[in-house]
C-alpha cells in the first residue's frame, strides 16, 4: 500500500465520529477541532490522563461524548467519515465493516490496511495548514517533518515581524 493522496476538505460544521478516548483518541479530537468539526465520541471510558482534556473539549460545544461500547448502529450516514482509535481489535473490525456497508471513509489508527485515509500529522500556520503523511510505516519520520515545518513556519513569522519592525 504506498502513499496516499492528500485531500484538504472542508470539515467546520460537519459530523465526524471519533471511536475511543485515549491519547491517540484526543490528538485526533485536537487536530479535528482546529478545523470546526463537529465530534461525536464513543468511549467506554475515557482514560485518567486525557479526562481534563476530554472536559475542555466538550465545553467547546463541539464535542459530544457517548460513553459506552461502540455498536453498528452508531455508525449513520450523517457522519463524513470515522476516526477509529479505539485500541480494541473488535470495535475497529465492527467500524471498518459499517463504514463499508455504509460507504463512510474509515481510518482504523491501529490498522493502516483498514483505512480508507490516513490521519495526517497537521500543522497550521498564518493562513495554512499543512498535511504530512507517509506510507504508514514510520510514524516517527511523519513526526520529524511535522516538527521541521513547525520551525520553518515559525521562522517565517518571525522574519515577517522583524521587516514590519524595520518599516
Amino acid at each position: 500500500m504506498g502513499l496516499r493522496f492528500p485531500v484538504f476538505l472542508d470539515i467546520e460544521d460537519k459530523s465526524i465520529l471519533v471511536v475511543g478516548a485515549g491519547y491517540v483518541a484526543v490528538r485526533r479530537i485536537r487536530t479535528l477541532l482546529l478545523f470546526g468539526a463537529d465530534i461525536t465520541v464513543v468511549a467506554r471510558e475515557v482514560p485518567e490522563e486525557q479526562r481534563q482534556e476530554m472536559e475542555e473539549f466538550l465545553e467547546t460545544g463541539k464535542v459530544r461524548l457517548v460513553r459506552k461500547y461502540l455498536e453498528a448502529s452508531d455508525i449513520t450516514p450523517k457522519y463524513l467519515f470515522v476516526a477509529c482509535a479505539a485500541d480494541d481489535p473488535e470495535a475497529d473490525r465492527m467500524a471498518w465493516e459499517r463504514c463499508r456497508e455504509l460507504d463512510i471513509p474509515v481510518n482504523i489508527a491501529s490498522d493502516r490496511k483498514m483505512s480508507d485515509f490516513y490521519f495526517p500529522a497537521v500543522v497550521t500556520g498564518e493562513d495554512l495548514a499543512v498535511g504530512i503523511a507517509g506510507d504508514g510505516t514510520d510514524h516517527g519520520k511523519t513526526a520529524r517533518a511535522a516538527a521541521l515545518i513547525r520551525r520553518c513556519l515559525a521562522r517565517s513569522e518571525e522574519t515577517k515581524k522583524d521587516k514590519g519592525d524595520r518599516a
